[in-house]
């Protein structure tokens, strides 16, 4: 091309203009800041615009032209990763938002299944499955308001339905998927020209089981087709009070081993009175409607909206540590005799309280991710872990003797940490560390908070000191937590991953990884994967 031609070519925005629409390609200096940042940073360097594609074509087109021009292209679904998952690593990279593409295609509720596009919210999912009588075993994150489905399946995640169902990537039969250089692959028992339907994962290799907790590394996920159950009779609530953390942790392990709970989770004393700060009684009054509707008949939600709004916060008094348990049931029967053996387990060393509080999030699942910041508008970033139960106790006293061990860096940087504990399946207990330290906010914050929650908050100047003391024990415990063996969500680029995986398991993922993207222009750096 001659240097006339050069200057006259148009330029890559110019370009996925003509794929996607002007409206649809941003590269202004704000945009650029935002989709350069997480809950907990901006990136080294700004991405050179925002692609927002609204089908499968598009996209595919979109992805293969940016790549063929030498642009690095990165995942990024409702972007409420706090591990680097979708930052840039390089300059000319592009983050495509995915949330355009969230159509719910089919609900098959005689196969039991349902195929919907990877941009939809977990909330407009479970909201037209329950129109219809299922839903998801796994049916969203507590921030599924505005998370996706396809970062669930991409970072993977827990929470509700996950006590017995498992994680996200467990509910997924199959997938489409958008490889680097826009070719379009199809996996499970619809990967066929003949006859082709979703409902079956394991037709051969688990393909599907590729793409998934791939932390956007391997390709982007167009359609996802997910397991639906009938959706429960009866519903259940209990929770429970301890004194210690092997107490809790101890009741709470049990009753995942027996599959008894579909949410199993539990708060230390800091966190949980963090919680009470962030949701005051107003906004539980609030949320009353809420737990009336959620009732078997009316005449029951009112009542229990009326004990919710008489215990109050006073059902934490005097608790240290707090269980709280959602069981579910295809009938009356079914779910008084789970609850009966929960109850027994929990008992042993625990006091029941009022269930208020897994009430009032079953009758509300998801909610403003307000949580991102702290109740006075602290900085809030979370580390997690998870282990066989056998684990759970052992674990829990490492994160205490690690924090022990940073009592003079907490006390000169004022930084408060609490926990977060849930069971996941029959297998699993997960500890999550919790930071909140004084530092400025960022537009990341201001764009994705509620604007009448943000007036509320304290706005604290900057802190560049305690955000590198809080990053120094993040990554801390990053080492750790792998030294002790435990597993992760949402690797991103954080996680020590690649440090932690036998060599000869890594050196397979590197071959893939060559294979679905040989010239290395997908997410670089996620999962440890092309870093340098």
């Amino acid at each position: 091309m001659t240097d006339a031609a050069t200057r006259h070519a148009p330029s890559i925005v110019e370009r996925l203009r003509q794929i996607v629409g002007n409206d649809h390609v941003l590269d202004g200096p704000e945009d650029r800041r935002f989709f350069s940042s997480d809950v907990y940073r901006p990136a080294d360097h700004l991405v050179e615009c925002v692609l927002q594609p609204g089908s499968r074509d598009e996209l595919s087109e979109s992805v293969r032209t940016a790549t063929a021009a030498g642009y690095v292209v990165i995942p990024r679904g409702g972007g409420l990763s706090y591990t680097d998952g979708y930052l840039p690593v390089r300059r000319n990279s592009i983050v495509v938002d995915m949330r355009r593409l969230d159509r719910i295609i089919e609900i098959n509720t005689e196969d039991m299944y349902v195929t919907v596009e990877c941009g939809a919210t977990w909330e407009s999912l479970y909201t037209a499955l329950k129109a219809k009588g299922v839903r998801t075993p796994y049916f969203g994150p507590l921030s599924g308001l505005r998370s996706v489905v396809g970062g669930a399946l991409s970072q993977n995640s827990i929470f509700f339905g996950s006590g017995l169902h498992g994680t996200a990537v467990e509910s997924c039969l199959g997938l489409e998927v958008v490889l680097a250089d826009g070719r379009v692959i199809k996996t499970g028992s619809a990967a066929t020209p003949y006859n082709p339907s979703p409902f079956f994962r394991t037709y051969g290799p688990d393909l599907t089981g590729i793409f998934l907790a791939d932390t956007g590394a391997l390709g982007f996920k167009v359609r996802a087709t997910l397991r639906l159950i009938p959706y429960p009779a009866v519903s259940l609530f209990a929770s429970f009070a301890y004194e210690t953390y092997d107490q809790i942790a101890n009741a709470m392990s049990e009753i995942s081993r027996q599959g008894l709970a579909s949410e199993c989770f539990g708060f230390d004393p800091y966190l949980q009175g963090q919680r009470l700060k962030r949701e005051g009684l107003l906004k539980d009054f609030q949320r009353l409607a809420s737990v009336a509707r959620s009732g078997r008949s009316m005449l029951d939600g009112v009542k229990e909206a009326a004990k919710v709004a008489f215990h109050g916060r006073r059902m934490f008094e005097g608790v240290d540590y707090s269980m709280h348990i959602v069981v579910d049931g295809r009938d009356e029967a079914t779910a008084q005799s789970a609850m009966a053996a929960v109850k027994a387990i929990a008992g042993r060393e625990g006091r029941e309280i009022e269930a208020s509080l897994p009430k009032i999030m079953r009758a509300t699942p998801f909610v403003a991710p307000n949580s991102m910041l702290g109740p006075e508008g602290q900085r809030w970033i979370p580390i997690h872990a998870m282990v066989p139960h056998s684990r759970g106790p052992a674990l829990l006293k490492a994160v205490h003797d690690f924090f022990d061990r940073q009592q003079d860096t907490l006390d000169r940087h004022r930084i408060e940490w609490g926990y977060l504990l849930a069971t996941v399946s029959y297998q699993t207990f997960l500890v999550e560390p919790v930071f909140f330290w004084e530092d400025e906010r960022h537009l990341y914050h201001d764009r994705q908070l509620d604007p009448a929650y943000l007036a509320k908050l304290k706005v604290f100047p900057k802190n560049e000191a305690a955000t590198r003391a809080v990053d120094e024990m993040r990554r801390g415990l990053a080492k750790l937590f792998m030294e002790l063996g435990c597993a992760h969500f949402q690797i991103g680029k954080s996680y020590l991953y690649r440090e932690g995986r036998d060599p000869e398991t890594y050196r397979l993922l590197e071959a893939i990884k060559r294979h679905v993207d040989p010239a290395g222009m997908l997410n670089p750096g996620s999962l440890g994967l092309l870093r340098s």
